[in-house]
């Protein structure tokens, strides 16, 4: 009976981690799946410059969450620490759907701000913990269980259009953002009465690395990685629906060709997971950024919806697993440090997707588009570079075919736990 209830607060736990990553992903893509009906003289008529502001306290807030997730963490601990990215997720919801009442007002803009300031830092908080639980709720399969959060991210992503385009028919678009405020509401209900500890080094490492301060300069690396990743994603996750529309498609084939993107992401993200359980996936790495950059140059040559869709879906599907894997690669690097390494590569995420959200926003108005998407090729070979860097220069003791061979078998007290009995 004790090894079935143990059983039981497990997979609650771990449906609590995944489910988590599903809302947190259909909130943070609502505000982008939202520029087609914000831009609209109906709605809230904002400039294409405006719609690029808007995501700016995001990303401030985001980076600003992310960094300090492993302090908080070790202060008042890390489910509190993903209870209160939730409650800060539903209250960006809660905002987004206030802005309605708003409409025709400076208040309505203003509110909006304050929603993606609040997204921000719900994500930014909700995502990072939820990195550090997977890696550590299944040891020996941490790239596949690091994917699988984000392959449920995913699914809120390719889901939020479908959403959204879902209430907006029903004349009640802000339905969406209070729906997903009901489901946060009852997720936190749900996780309060869960443990729901986070575990990440070993007794011997926890205790002879109590001081370590200052990150090592390959996390930064990775960090770097992940902000060029997240410059090329919010190029096709915020801008690819005014793009389309531009390119003379409908507002709801517009969504739908957001919707196969983040579609390609959480199908290339399933395969990827299952992949990882069995090959060595590592070679992908090499692929990946120069798979992209060609889309992004071919993309904007192509015509009619099939062939827009098509690229759309390849670039989601090359896109799709490198930024939990980059998450993965440096927490198997620094194991002791998982809650800080996945925070600061959630800021690097962060500050690309705010960079690429403002640049483009600002640069449309002299620039079409179809430019701006092509001229992010660069960015994927700069993503090139630095993995061509990290793969030639990473340390050789996890074994070239097995990710984790040198991590532990099973989960060990985490590092504040020994901290603590050591202050006592």
């Amino acid at each position: 009976m004790h090894n079935r209830s143990l059983l039981s607060t497990r997979n609650r736990s771990i449906a609590a981690v995944y489910l988590s990553g599903l809302l947190a992903g259909i909130a943070l893509i609502l505000f982008p799946s939202a520029g087609a009906l914000f831009t609209d003289p109906a709605y809230h008529n904002l400039s294409s410059q405006q719609f690029g502001v808007l995501f700016t306290p995001q990303i401030i807030t985001a980076i600003v969450a992310a960094s300090l997730t492993a302090t908080l963490a070790q202060r008042i601990g890390m489910k509190r620490v993903m209870a209160a990215g939730l409650a800060l997720t539903a209250l960006a919801m809660l905002l987004m759907a206030l802005s309605q009442w708003a409409l025709g007002l400076v208040g309505a803009f203003l509110l909006l701000l304050a929603a993606t300031a609040a997204m921000g830092a719900g994500f930014g908080l909700t995502i990072s913990a939820l990195n550090a639980y997977a890696f550590n709720l299944f040891p020996g399969r941490e790239d596949s269980a690091v994917t699988a959060v984000h392959v449920c991210t995913g699914i809120g992503q390719a889901g939020a259009a479908l959403l959204l385009g879902l209430f907006t028919g029903l004349g009640l678009w802000w339905g969406a953002p209070l729906a997903v405020l009901l489901a946060i509401v009852l997720l936190l209900f749900f996780q309060a009465g869960l443990p729901l500890e986070l575990r990440t080094a070993t007794p011997t490492a926890a205790a002879t690395r109590p001081t370590e301060r200052g990150m090592p300069g390959r996390v930064w690396l990775f960090a770097l990685v992940t902000l060029t990743y997240g410059v090329v994603e919010s190029v096709f996750g915020n801008w690819t629906p005014l793009y389309l529309q531009t390119n003379g498609l409908s507002p709801a084939d517009a969504a739908l060709g957001l919707s196969i993107f983040w579609a390609a992401v959480t199908g290339g993200r399933v395969l990827f997971a299952l992949a990882a359980v069995r090959f060595n996936v590592r070679p992908l790495l090499y692929v990946t950024p120069f798979a992209v950059g060609a889309v992004l140059l071919v993309l904007p040559l192509l015509n009619g919806n099939l062939a827009q869709f098509l690229a759309l879906a390849a670039a989601g599907l090359a896109l799709s697993y490198f930024f939990p894997y980059s998450i993965s690669l440096a927490s198997a690097e620094f194991p002791t440090r998982t809650a800080a390494v996945s925070g600061l590569l959630v800021a690097g995420l962060q500050l690309g997707s705010g960079l690429s959200a403002n640049i483009v926003g600002f640069a449309n108005a002299i620039i079409p588009l179809s430019v701006l998407f092509q001229a992010s090729a660069a960015y994927m070979l700069v993503m090139g570079a630095l993995v061509l860097y990290l793969e030639r220069t990473r340390p050789r003791s996890t074994g070239d075919d097995v990710m984790h061979r040198d991590l532990p078998p099973q989960p060990a007290p985490c590092l504040q736990h020994y901290q603590k009995q050591e202050s006592v």
